[in-house]
């Protein structure tokens, strides 16, 4: 399961304001913006949506600590599996916003162990795309009403 443009795209637009780029919301648009790089303001976005460390970040995009720094200090975009990375995340919480409805909903339950994931914290999973795959799914049993 992976998540659609249209909540990678929901999620972006409704923090439209702190952003300095169009937000997509096809999959040719994401596309096409996943290979002109992601503009570190949504890097700085997630951070600040989900009260991030810098250092949880980096975790979350597979880089160092101070290349992330330097990239937000600079301003520099993210491409490649970097850009791929913030993709998985944008999708979920997309998925989390639609589901739970606001920031601090979304930053409280995807910081707090889940019972459907084994107990585990919804953020630290979307490290992968199988571990994003699990929040996306539960999310959307949430929604739905099927909570395991």
């Amino acid at each position: 399961m992976r998540a659609v443009a249209s909540d990678a795209g929901a999620f972006l637009a409704s923090h439209r304001g702190r952003l300095r780029s169009p937000v997509p919301n096809t999959p040719i648009g994401f596309d096409q913006f996943l290979r002109d790089g992601v503009p570190a303001s949504v890097a700085s976005e997630v951070i600040r949506t989900l009260d991030l460390t810098q250092e949880q970040m980096a975790r979350l995009l597979h880089i160092s600590s101070s290349t992330l720094s330097r990239r937000l200090n600079r301003q520099q975009r993210f491409g490649g599996a970097e850009a791929d990375a913030m993709y998985r995340v944008l999708g979920a919480l997309g998925v989390a916003t639609r589901v739970l409805k606001n920031d601090g909903n979304v930053r409280s339950w995807l910081k707090r162990g889940q019972p459907g994931l084994d107990g585990k914290k919804p953020v630290e999973l979307l490290q992968t795309d199988a571990g994003a795959d699990a929040v996306i799914l539960l999310l959307e049993q949430i929604h739905l009403g099927v909570v395991p």
